[in-house]
């Protein structure tokens, strides 16, 4: 019989914007490749990058409950044994070579591409009592916390981080803003009045900037600059480009996540993000290693868009079907629950 405490603490709309941000982050790592194939592609990439991981952080802090305990025996625990077999993978898959690239305690211990947001969340986990105590203090004291949470984004970048820690600051913010704002957020989604002008708004803005990545006459290959979490030094970008990527990120996520949480199957799909997120990436990156992305480009536009139109949707399903779900979430929750379970049942 379900849980009806654990089903009625879940927030459909919630769901729905982990499931959208997770289908952006499939698209735009699978479609990576293919920038300058065609000029559609490049512009999906673009704007796909200006807002999808705004989605995920905010989505994530919307939910965040400290817990010393899940933080070690879950996260941590899900985090080193991914990127442990991750790095096996690549040695045995796609035949890098580790011991140039490090050795194998730090490529363990430091994310492999896309595990970065699994890192970073474990860093933004140890705020949330801070986070937490400024949000019970009312609305202004929120408003003051988010602005240092954007100040500590903005300054970030003037620092070369090492240990990978830089995306950890540049994308706090938007965790920050669902944890501080978990209420008020909760009320937009019901105000059309109020997200109607900003959901038009923000349609105005990718329909331009989608018009003009096609119309450009030099190629845009590289999709959002100021997506960037390097150093600002580093990177080649400003500290203006990063404010101008907070606004584009808090203003997307306040325009579609209403529209999102009308959308069921989202929410369905919300609820298996773990190991799309997690297994996703490999596959790509063993795809490209067998070949499979190069035989598609050296067929022309059509070949690679009907590629894509198999492989995406494919490779989402293989991630989100039941017994790769059971399986990671066996994995995941080991020492988190199913051990103490069963100890506490024989006790």
């Amino acid at each position: 019989m379900p849980n009806k405490k654990t089903a009625a603490q879940r927030q459909p709309y919630v769901d729905a914007m982990k499931g959208f941000g997770i289908l952006c982050v499939v698209i735009g790592h699978f479609i990576e490749y293919h920038r300058g194939t065609a000029p559609g592609i490049n512009a999906l990439f673009t704007c796909i990058y200006l807002f999808h991981m705004a989605i995920f952080c905010t989505a994530s802090g919307l939910v965040a409950k400290f817990s010393l305990r899940k933080l070690v025996t879950q996260q941590l625990w899900l985090y080193l044994i991914s990127q442990a077999g991750i790095t096996a993978f690549r040695v045995a898959a796609l035949k890098d070579n580790i011991v140039d690239q490090g050795g194998w305690l730090q490529n363990v211990l430091l994310p492999w591409r896309h595990m970065w947001y699994l890192y970073a969340l474990m860093f933004w986990m140890l705020t949330v009592p801070l986070l937490r105590a400024i949000q019970r203090r009312g609305l202004l004291a929120s408003t003051v916390g988010m602005a240092a949470a954007i100040a500590i984004g903005l300054l970030g970048g003037c620092v070369n981080w090492p240990f990978d820690l830089g995306r950890v600051f540049s994308f706090f913010p938007f965790f920050a803003f669902g944890v501080l704002f978990a209420e008020p957020f909760r009320s937009w989604q019901k105000r059309w009045y109020a997200w109607g002008p900003l959901a038009a708004a923000i349609v105005v803005f990718y329909t331009v900037t989608v018009q003009r990545i096609v119309t450009a006459e030099t190629p845009v290959y590289e999709g959002a600059r100021i997506f960037q979490s390097d150093a600002y030094a580093v990177g080649g970008y400003l500290m203006q480009d990063r404010a101008v990527f907070y606004l584009l990120g808090f203003g997307t996520v306040l325009a579609i996540t209403p529209i999102l949480g009308l959308i069921k199957p989202l929410a369905s799909l919300g609820q298996r993000t773990l190991p799309i997120y997690i297994l996703h990436m490999p596959l790509y990156a063993l795809l490209v290693q067998l070949g499979c992305y190069e035989a598609c480009a050296s067929h022309g536009l059509p070949a690679v868009i009907t590629w894509l139109c198999f492989i995406i949707p494919a490779v989402v399903a293989l991630c989100a079907s039941a017994p790769v779900c059971a399986i990671l979430n066996g994995i995941a929750n080991i020492w988190y629950k199913t051990l103490p379970a069963l100890f506490s049942r024989r006790g």
